[in-house]
């Protein structure tokens, strides 16, 4: 008996090392930076990690001020770029990021991309607070989908998210989800590819979706997201932020939106034969997805908001 549990414990461990070499080789799973809560509660990521998506020939790299992608801040006049894991991209090389892409169009302005996947609205909102004080963005380009106003009321609890409590109007900060067992998970590479692909103990609701990005469809809850609005009106800069509304999104939640206050495009796919996303399996826009994306940002920018090599002045007009 102790020969069989000798033997067995060989067998595992040379199949755990074979495993762990195959799947860092080939890249099969995508390694993830490790996470922060910083003193306004927003999560961002520990600065100087570097790493690849999975299959991915590029690196993704942290820069200092804890986000992935362009941190152009030597321009005077900087436009900051908002939003979750299609902003955070890390399943494309950083010359496909929105930060890049609409630097080659507007050559005299920077660009500061915050991205992370599970950013909701509400973040998003906080994440404009912090740049405000920081770097000073001349203008916010919040990206979102319709569902990130739904993940922005507390009344459905995302403990990983921030959120907003809609009854004593008070900001719900995220918390990091078990950071000892991820530690574990994104070191063992052979034991994160298990977990991918066998999320058996794995609540959907609160899985990270660094991998996957997928249309979701829910009614719409005006009166939730007339509340989130109504306290954003209250307490940030709204001349200053353009919401880039996901394809797809409700004519309900455009008129709420632009009677709320906010600038808004909404993004549009109708006659493109070929599909922005990066597989039929991942939702994510591919590097095609992100330039058709930045081609309707630019003509938005141009002909509503008037953007020109000098100056940002914003238009009267929606």
């Amino acid at each position: 008996m102790q020969k069989f549990i000798i033997k067995l414990f060989l067998f595992t461990t040379i199949i755990t090392i074979a495993g762990e070499v195959i799947v860092r080789i080939f890249k099969l799973t995508p390694d993830i930076p490790h996470l922060y809560v910083d003193h306004t509660g927003i999560q961002r990521y520990i600065p100087g990690q570097t790493g690849y998506y999975s299959k991915a020939n590029s690196k993704w790299e942290v820069n200092h001020y804890g986000w992935l992608g362009i941190a152009d801040v030597e321009n005077d006049s900087i436009i900051s770029i908002i939003g979750d894991s299609f902003i955070e991209n890390m399943m494309n090389p950083i010359s496909c990021n929105q930060g890049s892409i609409l630097k080659s169009y507007f050559k005299d302005f920077g660009f500061f991309e915050a991205g992370r996947s599970g950013v909701t609205f509400i973040e998003a909102m906080q994440i404009t607070k912090l740049l405000d004080s920081t770097i000073k963005p001349k203008m916010h380009l919040i990206y979102m989908a319709e569902d990130d106003f739904y993940e922005s009321d507390a009344t459905y609890r995302f403990k990983d998210r921030m959120q907003l409590n809609l009854t004593s109007n008070t900001i719900v900060n995220g918390e990091l989800k078990a950071p000892g067992v991820k530690k574990l998970l994104y070191n063992c590479k052979v034991l994160y590819y298990l977990y991918l692909r066998f999320p058996l103990f794995v609540n959907s609701k609160n899985k990270e979706s660094h991998t996957t990005a997928q249309v979701k469809t829910k009614e719409v809850d005006v009166k939730s997201i007339n509340s989130i609005l109504d306290y954003c009106r209250k307490n940030y800069e709204l001349e200053k932020i353009v919401l880039v509304l996901h394809p797809g999104t409700s004519k309900t939640v455009e008129t709420m939106v632009n009677n709320a206050g906010f600038k808004s495009i909404t993004l549009n796919t109708t006659g493109d034969e070929k599909s922005w996303a990066v597989s039929s399996s991942d939702g994510h826009w591919s590097c095609y997805g992100h330039h058709e994306v930045a081609k309707q940002i630019r003509a938005y920018l141009t002909t509503h908001i008037k953007l020109n090599a000098t100056k940002l002045k914003m238009a009267l007009n929606k």
